[in-house]
C-alpha cells in the first residue's frame, strides 16, 4: 500500500503532465472532435474533472464513516461518461478549464487532509480508498494525458 505523500506525488505529476499536454493545444482545436473517438479537448477536461469530483464524494463519504455507501461499479461507467459527455459539450472552454481546476484542488486537498489509516479501508464496492485515490486520479490523468500527446503529436516525454 502506498502512503499519501507518495499519492500526492503521484497525482500532482500525473496532473502537471495533463496541464502541460493540454499547453501544446492550438485555441482553435478545443472543441474539435477527434481525441478519444469524438470526444473534443474541451470534453475530456470535462471528463477528468467529473471524475475528480467522484473521487472527492468517495474521500468523503470514508472521511465520515460512510465508506460503504460508496457503490461504484465499473458497469456504471459508460453511462456515467455518456452523461459526462453531455454536460462537457454545454459547457464553455474557459469553463471546462476552471471546473477541471477547482475539482483537482478539491479532490488533491481530500487526499492532503485523508487519515493514511483510511488508504486501506474498503468501500461499498470493494474498491480500497487508495484504489479509487489512483483510479479517479493519477491514472485518470495519466490516460488522458496519452490521448491528448497521441492527437496533437506533443513529445512522448517522461514526467
Amino acid at each position: 500500500m502506498a502512503d499519501r505523500e507518495s499519492l500526492l506525488s503521484d497525482l500532482d505529476a500525473a496532473h502537471d503532465a495533463f496541464l502541460n499536454a493540454l499547453s501544446e493545444v492550438e485555441a482553435d482545436l478545443v472543441t474539435t472532435p477527434g481525441v478519444m473517438d469524438d470526444w473534443s479537448v474541451r470534453d475530456i477536461v470535462v471528463h477528468v474533472a467529473a471524475w475528480s469530483e467522484h473521487g472527492t464524494r468517495a474521500l468523503e463519504l470514508a472521511t465520515s464513516g460512510r465508506g460503504d455507501e460508496f457503490a461504484y461499479s465499473t458497469g456504471d461507467t459508460d453511462a456515467m461518461n455518456v452523461r459526462i459527455l453531455a454536460d462537457a459539450r454545454s459547457t464553455a472552454p474557459s469553463a471546462a478549464l476552471e471546473r477541471e481546476a477547482v475539482s483537482f484542488a478539491a479532490f488533491r486537498d481530500a487526499i492532503a487532509k485523508l487519515d493514511p489509516a483510511l488508504l486501506g479501508l474498503a468501500l461499498g464496492n470493494g474498491d480500497t480508498v487508495e484504489a479509487v485515490i489512483r483510479y479517479d486520479g493519477p491514472d485518470h490523468y495519466a490516460e488522458h494525458t496519452g490521448h491528448l500527446r497521441d492527437w496533437f503529436g506533443a513529445d512522448d516525454q517522461d514526467d
